[in-house]
Formats: C-alpha cells, sequence, structure tokens
C-alpha cells in the first residue's frame, strides 16, 4: 500500500505517493504520479530516477512540454523541426544539484524550443512544443 506524504521544495508544495518494497519485490504499477498545483509528472524508478512531464492541466497548447520543476537548463537535446517519439529525451534541468531529463510523452515535430543552456525556469514554463 502507498504511502502518502506532503514535501515542500523551494516554497513549492508537491504531494508524493510512496510505494515500499521488501527485497525482491517487484513494483506492480511503473511510475508514481506526482501533482503540484495543476500540474503532474510520473516518476519510473528502474535502474535510476527519470521523470517526465505530463501536458500541463490548464495553461499551455496540447503539444507544450512544460517544467515539472524549476531549475535551470543544462543540456537541449532537440532543434526545431526535429522529429521525436515518445521516451525521446528532450533536454536536462538541474534543480539543487540533480539533472532530471525531460522526456517526450508524444510523438511528432519540435516547432517550438524556448530555452537554452543556462536558463532558469519556473516549474509549469513551457520549454519545448511537439506538433
Amino acid at each position: 500500500m502507498p504511502r502518502h506524504f506532503k514535501v515542500t521544495v523551494n516554497g513549492r508544495e508537491y504531494e508524493v505517493s510512496v510505494l515500499e518494497l521488501a527485497p525482491g519485490e517487484s513494483a506492480p504499477a511503473p511510475a508514481v504520479a506526482v501533482g503540484v498545483a495543476g500540474m503532474a509528472a510520473s516518476v519510473a524508478a528502474p535502474a535510476a530516477v527519470t521523470a517526465t512531464p505530463a501536458a500541463p492541466a490548464a495553461p499551455g497548447a496540447t503539444g507544450d512540454v512544460v517544467a515539472g520543476m524549476g531549475g535551470v537548463v543544462v543540456e537541449v537535446h532537440v532543434n526545431v523541426g526535429q522529429t521525436v517519439a515518445p521516451g525521446d529525451r528532450l533536454l536536462v534541468l538541474e534543480a539543487m544539484k540533480m539533472k532530471s531529463p525531460v522526456i517526450a510523452t508524444r510523438a511528432g515535430q519540435v516547432t517550438r524550443v524556448l530555452v537554452a543552456p543556462r536558463d532558469a525556469v519556473e516549474g509549469g514554463q513551457v520549454l519545448v512544443t511537439i506538433a
């Protein structure tokens, strides 16, 4: 049974569900949902932890990929016109010395890249648009 926590990071409150596993036990579902005031992300934890922001709840268009947290852009892996598939790495954000990849949640062509390395971003800010 998952345990539920509220975590505050940089003044933002996150609701997190965590499933504790016994040694050798595997998780029944590969992802845990994380919600932040109108935004959502999935966190999968196989060998390494990765975050994939879902579509924003209110602002932004359908193909907008938004920052799941505030941080600094350290790498941009896509360019306008590039075709991406679900699971492709779009860019990497760093927050509190932890790097988190931003992954494409849909297939399509990148129509906008709104950030560059060393840009500071806020949670919920549009980073890339995929049409």
